[in-house]
């Protein structure tokens, strides 16, 4: 068996492959060509006929070495940097010598004497579907951000909108600002603007709507009140497989809805909420959140009333999110659908 550690950096590529004994059978840094990995084919001639498999550190420039073994069948795996913190906190810190210690913590870890954090890496269907749920909220940030530049800009020229009509969710509204404000310019192409963003909106809506037709996971999913079809495939774009998570609590600290633990001296403190994961995840949550209890009356929506006295709305509704995690974490796991009252 021949382990193999890569140093991935975004122009170049180091390699050390190790022996079963633990020797270094070989080593180079590999230069990228035209942006592939083309140039790691050399390795095989150094792997021999007992197998080898890879190891390399998470982040953006590892998915084309990771696509380049995996599409070839090979054994390859991504850890989280946060296991490999000798790398970092080492006083000489080169990339062979980088790539040298992946290797041996790949030694060590496939004979069992170690255990390491491997990432999941998503195929490339999941890619792309999460890029598109992705770009989808991206869109809806840009309407937020130019819809207060345009009511702004209106307010200090003091061109007012009637009552019921600040909406520019509405159509009907949005043409109103341009036949009555037509003569200002900068508003009439901010405008615009906003409705081609409204426009591409709505184009991407009906894709992401049209993603994963036949999958059950979705369909439970739409039936929690504050959950559609979008919101649905959105969620199983970042889930992906339910099963790779052994409970709730290790689902809700994958997406960092769960608190800071402090534990000295017998005191345990626990602060806020971690953060960590994805952050469209946690957006999500808190939108579904805040429509669940304004629409539906369920146990959820009975923890948030009882917790707005005692922390407020806006940190009543962040622990209700994780919850609702909780609670989406159980009705795939169980597949059942959502029942308002346990």
């Amino acid at each position: 068996m021949r382990y193999i550690g890569l140093d991935v950096h975004k122009d170049n590529i180091t390699a050390c492959v190790l022996s079963d004994a633990g020797k270094v059978v070989f080593e180079k840094d590999f230069k990228k060509t035209d942006g592939t990995c083309d140039c790691l084919a050399e390795l095989f001639d150094h792997v021999g006929k007992s197998g080898f498999c890879v190891l390399m550190e998470t982040g953006t420039y590892a998915y084309p070495p990771y696509r380049f073994f995996s599409d070839r069948g090979c054994a390859v795996d991504c850890v989280h940097a946060q296991c490999l913190k000798m790398i970092t906190q080492t006083d000489k810190k080169t990339d062979k010598k980088d790539a040298m210690t992946i290797a041996r913590m790949l030694r060590l870890w496939k004979r069992h004497d170690i255990d390491l954090q491997i990432a999941y890496m998503p195929t490339r269907e999941q890619c792309e579907l999460k890029d598109l749920c992705r770009y989808r909220e991206e869109i809806s940030k840009k309407i937020g951000d130019e819809t207060r530049r345009i009511k702004s800009q209106m307010s200090r020229n003091c061109q007012v909108l009637p009552e019921g009509m600040d909406s520019f969710q509405i159509r009907r509204n949005r043409r109103y600002v341009l036949e009555k404000y037509g003569t200002d310019v900068t508003l009439s192409r901010r405008m615009k603007a906003l409705e081609q963003l409204f426009e591409e909106r709505d184009i991407v809506q009906k894709q992401v709507e049209s993603c994963l037709p036949d999958d059950p996971n979705v369909k439970l999913l739409e039936h929690i009140p504050g959950v559609g079809r979008q919101t649905a495939v959105q969620l199983m774009s970042m889930i992906v497989d339910i099963s790779r998570f052994e409970d709730s609590e290790k689902f809700c600290a994958y997406f960092g809805l769960v608190p800071r633990v402090r534990d000295s001296g017998g005191k345990e403190h626990h602060g806020r909420m971690t953060k960590n994961g994805d952050k469209m995840m946690r957006m999500l949550m808190e939108r579904v959140t805040e429509a669940h209890v304004r629409n539906c009356d369920s146990f959820i929506t009975d923890y948030y009333k009882r917790l707005c006295p005692q922390m407020g709305t806006k940190k009543a509704l962040i622990t209700t999110s994780r919850k609702m995690l909780m609670t989406v974490f159980a009705v795939l796991k169980k597949q059942q659908e959502f029942r308002t009252r346990p």
